[in-house]
């Protein structure tokens, strides 16, 4: 510098954080609230809450429609004649978990490889299943509140118009609501994350997810009925999510009557295959992570 400027020594060097330490939980709450923020929408343009909004209104919609018509008709005939039984309601809402898990769920993993901000959580206190375990319960959270919470709002509001369970049958109809709603969030769950893991593109994994969801349901659809195919093929398509709920409720099917193949499967079948489904999707997810670390 010349004589005119005078010289300055600025003090450039690194320093040592002092602010407050966290333990390293922390992260996975920080990555986990994040997460569902993101996927939310929230603290985001508007436009990025339309789609989960619909997707939980859709969810929600028919119970407080079916509680309307409970509280304008008689409730014997209601619950007896007009009503879907517990387990059915998990197959009105399909189309809305689906449509979460399509086109909202890759938010949680697509966007953080495509910016680079996955290298940036993996160099702090996050490994690769810290990381994916928060993801996987945001998520999984969001889907238990379109599987759980319509189902308990119908407990409550027919429990108010005299037409819910008895104080004795309560518990164990709401420990079914619990068990049904956490197995089938965690088979949408799994084949969304499971999805999305192998690409970097919310578009792509959108429309790979959707595949996954309709192809197999037609493929042994037509297997099963035109050509004979083993009843067994039946828990490689996502009606194992539905079935699932339908048993945990105790609710009969009869084949004949138009029920799907995977209605004559014993309920262990089905357990071990909606089981099945989420360990693939999980293992998937490990598996392509685990490469992507590997190549950093």
């Amino acid at each position: 510098m010349s004589s005119e400027q005078g010289a300055r020594i600025f003090d450039v060097g690194y320093r040592a954080y002092d602010g407050p330490h966290s333990a390293p939980v922390w992260a996975l709450v920080t990555v986990w609230k994040h997460t569902l923020q993101r996927v939310l929408g929230l603290h985001r343009s508007f436009r990025h809450k339309v789609l989960p909004a619909i997707a939980v209104l859709i969810a929600f919609l028919p119970a407080v429609i079916f509680v309307g018509i409970t509280a304008f008709l008689p409730a014997a005939r209601v619950l007896n004649e007009i009503l879907p039984s517990y387990g059915e309601y998990t197959g009105e809402i399909t189309m809305a978990l689906a449509l979460f898990a399509s086109l909202v769920a890759p938010e949680a993993l697509c966007t953080d490889r495509r910016t680079g901000m996955l290298d940036l959580y993996l160099a702090g206190p996050l490994d690769v299943k810290r990381y994916l375990a928060a993801k996987w319960a945001a998520v999984a959270g969001v889907m238990l509140v379109m599987t759980i919470g319509p189902e308990l709002f119908l407990l409550v509001s027919y429990t108010v118009v005299n037409a819910g369970p008895s104080p004795r049958e309560a518990p164990l109809l709401l420990l079914r609501i619990v068990v049904s709603g956490v197995g089938v969030a965690l088979f949408y769950t799994a084949v969304a994350m499971g999805v999305s893991s192998l690409t970097t593109r919310r578009a792509v994994a959108a429309v790979a997810i959707v595949l996954v969801l309709l192809v197999p349901s037609i493929a042994v659809g037509v297997a099963v009925e035109s050509s004979g195919a083993p009843d067994e093929l039946a828990l490689l398509t996502p009606s194992v999510a539905t079935e699932y709920a339908f048993r945990v409720f105790g609710d009969s099917r009869d084949p004949s009557n138009g029920d799907p193949p995977i209605a004559r499967l014993s309920t262990g079948l089905v357990v071990a295959g909606l089981g099945g489904w989420i360990l693939l999707g999980g293992a998937v997810c490990l598996l392509s992570y685990r490469r992507q670390g590997a190549r950093r």
